[in-house]
């Protein structure tokens, strides 16, 4: 797939966002665990992908949420977890 040579407006998703490529309206979509069948439906709908990965699309998104949360009157429970992709 060629990319555009100019990105005017991108989206991203944590986590495994394949399901909602038919929903992005951007020139180019970061997300994790795309699929064959998304990247071609992706391709036809000229999006261009970059998989970044499950784990690390989420890793920072609980720290980046929590000063807006504490703003709120929520009782909030966030954990990190670990990748279970290590590689020694």
């Amino acid at each position: 797939m060629e990319c555009k040579k100019h990105i005017k407006r991108c989206a991203i998703t944590t986590g495994s966002g394949g399901d909602l490529i038919g929903g992005v309206d951007a020139d180019c979509y970061l997300s994790g665990d795309f699929k064959y069948h998304q990247a071609l439906e992706a391709k036809e709908n000229s999006l261009s992908l970059i998989d970044i990965g499950h784990y690390e699309s989420e890793r920072y998104f609980a720290a980046a949420l929590e000063p807006h949360l504490k703003n709120l009157p929520l009782k909030v429970i966030m954990s990190n977890s670990k990748n279970p992709f290590t590689y020694k």
